[in-house]
C-alpha cells in the first residue's frame, strides 16, 4: 500500500488574523510617560501632544488610548483653553 504525500499547505487568513492579534499585544502602554511629559510642562495642547507622541513612535490609536486611560483614572484632564484649543492638565 503507498503512503500519500503529504500535502502542504499556504498560508490561511487564520495565519494572518493570529499574526495581528500577537502585534497588538505588543502595543506599548505609555501613559506614564505621557503624565510626566504633561506634568512637567503643566498643561499641554493637543498638538504639542501629538507631535510629542509622534516624535517618540507613538501611533495615534496608542496616544488616544493613553489620554482615555489617564482621564478615567482622573490623572489628567481634558479642557479648552482662552483660545479654544484643547488642553491636557496634570491634577494636582
Amino acid at each position: 500500500m503507498k503512503k500519500r504525500k503529504e500535502e502542504r499547505r499556504g498560508p490561511t487568513l487564520f495565519d494572518f488574523v493570529e499574526d495581528k492579534k500577537r502585534e497588538r499585544a505588543e502595543a506599548r502602554d505609555f501613559s506614564e510617560e505621557f503624565l510626566l511629559f504633561v506634568k512637567s510642562r503643566g498643561s499641554v495642547t493637543k498638538t504639542e501632544a501629538l507631535q510629542w507622541a509622534k516624535s517618540r513612535g507613538v501611533t495615534t490609536a496608542e496616544f488616544i488610548r493613553a489620554v482615555e486611560k489617564l482621564v478615567s483614572e482622573k490623572k489628567i484632564r481634558k479642557r479648552l483653553n482662552d483660545e479654544g484649543e484643547l488642553i491636557y492638565e496634570a491634577y494636582g
